[in-house]
């Protein structure tokens, strides 16, 4: 796999579901803010969907600029989360050369992968109703995608230069020989989600962060577990 080099060693005893909240308790406050700065990024297509009454023109615009401005703000996240992970500060300086090395790199990766999700969830609800088995496919579909959603961002950090169909292929492998590591990264994943979703707060202050942690952990467990079989063949 062309994703096993470059991998710094990280704290083993953490573990790659626990080591995401010492790393939250080590980094507390700069992650704070950069979990802020990331979920600003989405107020304004929050705001586009709460409040229908604003003109089209508007909710239009705050839409697309949220859709635009997540993309390269998600590869800044995993990058500073990668960094945080490996020991390394985190800083404003880390923040503008990750924007500056992954904006290109994120809006070329990120993008179509994140937006299957949208054509999957459109077949399920569009064509769905005339094709049953269409809702079946596109929801197993969509959690398969969701699974190896789990190392896209950790992918885009370590290599931002990978095409978009390596990722997809490594990704895919990831998942068919780790299935139960990543499913239970996934499923911690989703419940930090739907804590974040219902509090509001926790998304707005440290949710994306956790599973940006979360998928970046395991993202290196897994890689090191490849590196170490390989050592041993």
């Amino acid at each position: 796999m062309p994703f096993v080099g470059d991998i710094e060693t990280r704290d083993e005893s953490r573990g790659p579901i626990w080591g995401p909240f010492a790393v939250v308790r080590d980094n507390v406050e700069l992650l704070l803010i950069l979990n802020l700065g990331w979920s600003i990024q989405l107020l304004p297509g929050v705001l586009a969907l709460a409040f229908p009454q604003l003109p089209l023109w508007l909710r239009l615009t705050m839409g697309i600029y949220s859709a635009t401005a997540l993309i390269p703000g998600t590869g800044v996240l995993y990058a500073l989360t990668l960094a945080a992970t490996r020991g390394e500060q985190v800083s404003m300086d880390l923040a503008i050369q990750s924007l500056r090395d992954l904006a290109l790199p994120s809006f070329r990766t990120l993008a179509p992968l994140y937006g299957v999700f949208g054509l999957l969830i459109w077949l399920a609800i569009i064509v769905g109703p005339a094709m049953p088995v269409m809702t079946t496919l596109a929801t197993l579909a969509c959690l398969l995608w969701y699974l190896c959603a789990t190392f896209w961002g950790p992918m885009l950090a370590v290599h931002p230069d990978a095409a978009v169909a390596s990722v997809v292929r490594d990704s895919l492998l990831l998942v068919w020989r780790y299935p139960a590591e990543t499913f239970v990264t996934a499923l911690v994943a989703a419940v930090a989600l739907v804590v974040g979703m219902v509090s509001i707060g926790g998304l707005m202050l440290i949710v994306p962060v956790v599973i940006a942690l979360l998928h970046t952990q395991r993202y290196l467990d897994l890689v090191a577990r490849e590196a170490a079989a390989k050592l041993g063949e």
